[in-house]
């Protein structure tokens, strides 16, 4: 079966910043499942999936508007140190969860801090970055009507 709209579709994949070497998964990689069509994988990705059957392996390059899209500098933030008080050993390069729009959790990064201020970044951390991903292809099949109901894929169902 290839995959089109509403395929339950599971996969492997390796990931890293265009210009670096990658490798094509192998079976110690997570196995990944989403609904084909529903918007659960960056653009880039789910499109080129599109057409692929169980057992292919293929390689795509995204650039940023394919992927995670482009860093937006007005998601990076200078809060309050006090804010911050419930949380150990706060340092560049933490991630953290923080309260985004409409007060949804949201992971930042800690870019720098001092006695009164922290600076976050709630860009994703491919955001603005070329993508190369090396995919294989485990399976696809028919979504259930419970699966495109709840979104989720059944694992146990491959």
């Amino acid at each position: 079966m290839k995959i089109g709209k509403d395929a339950a579709v599971f996969f492997r994949y390796n990931l890293a910043p265009q210009g670096q070497e990658v490798e094509f998964p192998g079976d110690e990689e997570p196995l990944l499942s989403y609904l084909h069509g529903q918007g659960q994988l960056v653009p880039g990705l789910e499109a080129a999936l599109e057409g692929h059957e169980a057992g292919d392996r293929f390689a795509v390059s995204l650039s940023p508007d394919q992927a995670w899209g482009e860093r937006d500098e007005s998601l990076i933030e200078h809060i309050e140190r006090e804010a911050f008080a419930g949380i150990k050993d706060l340092r560049p390069g933490k991630v953290i969860q923080v309260s985004g729009e409409d007060n949804k959790p949201t992971l930042a990064r800690v870019v720098s801090l001092d006695n009164r201020t922290v600076v976050i970044d709630t860009n994703h951390p491919y955001a603005g970055v070329s993508l190369e991903f090396r995919v294989e292809v485990t399976a696809v099949r028919d979504a259930t009507p419970e699966e495109l109901v709840s979104k989720i894929v059944s694992d146990a169902a491959q």
